[in-house]
């Protein structure tokens, strides 16, 4: 089954924005949502036609560069369907284009933009969870079994942010996890001490050793050297 099929059991709550990337278009399931009231923001591709309708104003030494309403089409039964959206285009601090579709009108291009960039947030969050807190493999099928896997990985994640904020630490999240995974069975103090501990010396880089050869046969001759004066 498509992901763009999946995603229709998944969206269901009236009162959440649903954040979608270009895996998801699917015009049909836009013109649904907006009829049930469902809100999403959808990234679209740059191949993607629409077809203007009106401009909205976009703010001066904006990242947004567009905020219109357009109109998209799909065909349903032989029958071609039209569906009115808002069009914010934008680019983030690395230059990279976005456009996304949406059916919510009440907030600014620019909150539109935020939302969909805390998507990406979002996916670095579940990757380092699968990684470091391996929620890649699942103990059991039963679906509240997943839940409560899930929640104890975001649990961990949790209490590894907590020691990292009240500590002080500037270590990184992933050593924080590894070095509570090294003490838990020692004391606290004993896990401060390692948290905070010097490297004994400071790395500079690779070094290449001097190569020890077997001596000499014979001891080494050197070439006269002849001077010559004009």
């Amino acid at each position: 089954m498509a992901d763009s099929e999946v995603v229709m059991e998944m969206v269901v709550d009236d009162d959440s924005i649903y954040v979608m990337d270009r895996g998801y278009i699917a015009y049909r399931n836009y013109q649904a949502w907006t009829e049930q009231n469902r809100h999403f923001v959808a990234r679209i591709q740059k191949r993607n036609r629409t077809e203007l309708l009106r401009e909205r104003p976009v703010p001066p030494n904006s990242k947004v560069s567009r905020d219109a309403d357009v109109k998209v089409s799909y065909t349903e039964q032989g029958q071609k369907v039209d569906i009115e959206l808002r069009l914010v285009e934008f680019s983030d601090d690395k230059d990279n284009f976005y456009r996304v579709l949406t059916n919510v009108d009440e907030l600014s291009a620019e909150q539109i933009s935020e939302i969909y960039r805390h998507r990406w947030m979002i996916e670095l969050f579940f990757k380092w969870i699968k990684q470091h807190l391996k929620l890649v493999k699942l103990y059991s099928l039963d679906p509240e079994a997943i839940w409560t896997q899930m929640y104890l990985a975001l649990t961990a994640y949790a209490l590894v942010l907590i020691v990292k904020l009240e500590t002080g630490t500037t270590r990184t999240p992933w050593k924080v996890l590894q070095l509570l995974r090294i003490h838990i069975h020692n004391s606290w103090e004993a896990f401060l001490e390692a948290l905070f501990r010097q490297p004994t010396r400071t790395s500079k880089g690779r070094r290449k050793k001097a190569k020890i050869g077997r001596p000499r046969k014979y001891p080494l001759k050197l070439k006269g050297l002849r001077l010559v004066v004009r």
